[in-house]
């Protein structure tokens, strides 16, 4: 186990550094995905249908509208 106080003082200014940037990356990524998964037009209309026939006239009409 490393126990020098420079390392880890090091290892701290590194992790603060690089999560400035990488933890709102990160979440942006991450909404963008659920935002995109949401409102694609299979998962719309898999809400609205329980048939896979009327989901996949649902798809087709939401794409081709």
């Amino acid at each position: 186990m490393i126990k020098s106080k420079a390392f880890w003082e090091g290892f701290w200014t590194g992790f603060t550094n690089a999560s400035k940037y990488g933890i709102p990356l990160a979440a942006v990524f991450v909404l963008g995905l659920y935002l995109g998964s949401i409102s694609h037009p299979y998962e719309v209309c898999k809400k609205k249908y329980d048939a896979p026939e009327d989901v996949s006239e649902c798809v087709w009409i939401l794409e081709n509208d």
